[in-house]
């Protein structure tokens, strides 16, 4: 979907087999793709509910579908109510890269664990699905708050196995998964999650991690260990509202507490170059490179991007809207107050996607150069290509 709010099916369908050639290996999407422009929504809702629920299509298929992202979802919910249990774990021996090559040779991820009896990896899949799905658009919360009326919590193999594990091998991984995928839903959404569950279960977790010396060695398993008591202990500070330090108060040392930090924002990376990718046309469609070019920030178009329908608000009801911070100032910028003429050279125009990107996602930023680099001009030409007024 592009920022003036467009959006085709087959263009998407054709964008996300791009992105993952492989699904035109299975014949049901293949008959999709070859449907051209006789393609229907309720078709490619039907075949992509599945897809959505695969790791590794995930993220490309939300940001491709992400204006009918509601009904995939809504449609993925309604299969997996008819999976018999999604709690069970039989014929649980495959390794993680055995399981890696298994996942690469199919598409319907229901399927493959509802047969083998893995109700339980199935669930967690779900689980990482909705943290993505979440993560790209919120407006995602209620079918996804209606998955969890009938599954269990995405810490369940923790619930059922905290007392018995060992922290080590297949086991610690797949429990370091279902904790980081429970505390980034956490972090999504703390006010509704932290009352939808019981989270005692993590501390037992954390007091269990804790009788591990991860500092013992360098190999994975330690990380694994000091992985786990971490995304514990972070857990536990949210719901219980600790204080900003938390692992100072559970004896966690600082250093193993920021290598766990950093592998925790390494875990989450996964949609950051996706959303960055929204705000980043193709070359063809790109506007940056004529000075007379225009970017269009408008209310309206920031809705439809995001994936919520405008017409829910009347066109009137934008310019309802009062913007006090632009009226109660008395200094402003225009179209000649800065004397030196935009100028997108190689540099410069780098310097200018790289600020249309943050603006774009509401970040915050700083310019800094010697006097003449041309700070001003680049804010200059911002603010006349989206509509705004510099202020001071």
């Amino acid at each position: 979907m592009t920022m003036d709010g467009s959006f085709g099916l087959q263009s998407a369908l054709e964008r996300f087999l791009g992105r993952c050639p492989k699904l035109l290996s299975f014949p049901q999407i293949d008959s999709l793709a070859k449907k051209g422009h006789v393609l229907t929504e309720e078709e490619v809702v039907n075949v992509m509910a599945e897809v959505f629920l695969h790791p590794n299509y995930t993220i490309p298929l939300i940001g491709c579908f992400r204006p009918i992202a509601r009904k995939i979802v809504d449609k993925a919910v309604a299969l997996l109510r008819m999976v018999p249990n999604l709690r069970s774990k039989e014929n649980d021996t495959l390794a993680e890269v055995e399981e890696d090559e298994v996942l690469n040779e199919v598409a319907s991820v229901i399927e493959l664990y509802n047969r083998a009896g893995r109700g339980l990896d199935l669930h967690e899949f779900v689980c990482l699905a909705a943290c993505r799905a979440l993560d790209f658009a919120p407006f995602l919360l209620g079918p996804i708050l209606d998955y969890f009326k009938f599954a269990p919590p995405p810490f369940e193999r923790i619930l059922m196995e905290v007392k018995s594990f060992e922290l080590c091998g297949k086991v610690g991984t797949c429990v370091l998964r279902a904790a980081r995928t429970s505390y980034r839903l956490l972090l999504l959404n703390s006010e509704i999650f932290s009352k939808l569950w019981d989270w005692s279960c993590f501390l037992d977790l954390v007091k269990q991690s804790s009788t591990c010396d991860p500092s013992r060695g360098f190999g994975n398993e330690d990380s694994v260990i000091a992985d786990i008591r971490w995304c514990g202990i972070q857990i536990l500070s949210v719901v219980l509202k600790m204080s900003c330090r938390p692992t100072v108060d559970f004896s966690m040392e600082a250093e193993a507490a920021f290598t766990c930090l950093l592998r925790w924002e390494e875990f989450c990376l996964d949609t950051s170059l996706e959303k960055a990718g929204w705000y980043i046309q193709s070359p063809e469609q790109n506007r940056l490179s004529s000075p007379s070019s225009s970017i269009d920030f408008t209310q309206e178009n920031c809705l439809q991007s995001s994936g919520l329908c405008s017409s829910a608000i009347s066109s009137s009801g934008f310019h309802e809207i009062e913007l006090p911070t632009q009226s109660k100032r008395l200094t402003r910028w225009g179209p000649k107050s800065v004397g030196n003429l935009f100028v997108p050279t190689s540099a410069v125009k780098k310097s200018f996607e790289m600020v249309v990107l943050a603006v774009s996602q509401k970040w915050p930023v700083l310019l800094y150069g010697p006097a003449g680099a041309g700070k001003s001009a680049l804010i200059n030409k911002l603010t006349l290509d989206s509509g705004n007024e510099v202020v001071s």
